[in-house]
């Protein structure tokens, strides 16, 4: 059955929706050059279907816009397959571990920067720690017998930032060394809270196969360290009113995620490896959804920050179980789906950028004088 000027047209969107994904804003050395030859075999397509549809002024705009996508397409074939010709197979490899790297400086960014130390997630900065060492290592070794100059700038800004997530352990621990009293009532609350947050985003209401078991593993030793420490409070001098009921809630909510703990890592031992790599697959689409839905067009200045941030960080915990999938066994889906929340990563990282700016400025708007003439 013939394909209708719009379904042709819907055809072409997708397309392009397919390149804003994949590869626009990227570097081209780290592109897969395979789609893009696919989307422009499927532009030539979708023109040649377009010209036998009969003449008017919607097919005319739609040939050319087809005619103009096929030609950007593959401009971006030649560029793509140029650039990773020039820099070579460990040229490219260095791309992908900067942009690894740049993956984790963006996760400091959003939990870190600009914050009160005392009140900061450690073990996100523990196991962000442990991915720059394991990216360091990487560099180090690719490194051997081959010169770089961009590896070597790259091998320096890691290691500074190294040095820097170190220094963050140190300080945000004596932070919460130096709290004491109704200070350390209300940031153990904090802590708390937070932990209860993390939770909401990344297991509640979703599928426990999906879950890593490795992070709310996690999350019940750090709700234990903060439980810990709201117990310690009435020994050194301070009984608050609300810290006993504080420590009860921080009771029951480990004894319902260890319970969840159980219920997750029962259910993926019954999971077979190809319903587990279906599984974290649909868990991106879904991050791409929720993006889509409540991100995509709209105005920067009112969308919700803490929210974005939590589906980065639900691509970081999908990309380490695809990754270990990866190391098991070589899967052609998993390889597809570690692509996609790859590209994921990076779009959602830079909108999260474009949204902050955004709000900033209206901020520092907001606060301007009293009076202050506007544009007309």
């Amino acid at each position: 059955m013939p394909s209708t000027l719009n379904q042709l047209r819907e055809q072409l969107d997708g397309l392009q929706q397919q390149y804003y994904l994949h590869f626009a804003g990227q570097p081209r050395v780290t592109r897969n050059l395979e789609m893009m030859r696919q989307m422009a075999v499927r532009a030539g397509a979708l023109r040649s279907e377009l010209a036998t549809l009969a003449e008017s002024e919607a097919r005319t705009a739609a040939l050319a816009l087809a005619a103009e996508r096929l030609e950007l397409y593959r401009g971006e074939v030649a560029a793509i397959d140029a650039a990773r010709v020039e820099v070579g197979d460990r040229g490219v490899e260095a791309a992908w571990l900067g942009q690894r790297a740049n993956h984790v400086f963006h996760r400091y960014r959003r939990h870190f920067a600009g914050r009160s130390r005392s009140g900061r997630d450690i073990s996100i900065l523990q196991e962000m720690i442990s991915d720059l060492d394991a990216i360091r290592g990487e560099m180090a070794t690719l490194g051997d017998g081959w010169r770089s100059a961009q590896l070597t700038r790259d091998r320096e800004i890691v290691d500074n930032f190294l040095g820097l997530f170190r220094q963050e352990v140190r300080e945000i621990k004596a932070a919460r060394d130096g709290a004491d009293g109704e200070q350390a009532e209300s940031l153990f609350a904090q802590l708390a809270n937070d932990q209860f947050e993390q939770y909401r985003l990344h297991f509640a209401g979703q599928p426990r196969v999906s879950r890593r078991p490795e992070l709310l593993e996690q999350m019940c030793g750090n709700l234990e360290a903060i439980l810990s420490r709201m117990q310690a409070l009435p020994s050194q001098g301070f009984h608050g009113a609300h810290n006993p009921q504080n420590a009860r809630i921080v009771v029951e909510r480990l004894a319902a995620w260890r319970g969840e703990l159980e219920g997750i890592r029962e259910v993926r031992t019954k999971t077979s490896l190809s319903e587990m790599v279906s599984q974290l697959g649909r868990a991106a689409e879904v991050v791409l959804e929720v993006y889509n839905e409540r991100y995509a067009g709209q105005a920067r200045a009112s969308r919700d920050l803490g929210l974005l941030c939590g589906l980065c960080d639900r691509l970081v915990d999908l990309e380490r179980q695809m990754e270990t999938i990866g190391r098991v066994q070589t899967l052609v889906d998993n390889e597809r789906n570690l692509e996609l929340v790859h590209d994921l990563m990076h779009m959602l990282e830079a909108e999260y950028d474009e949204i902050d700016k955004a709000q900033q400025a209206g901020a520092a708007a907001s606060s301007g004088p009293a009076g202050a003439p506007s544009a007309s």
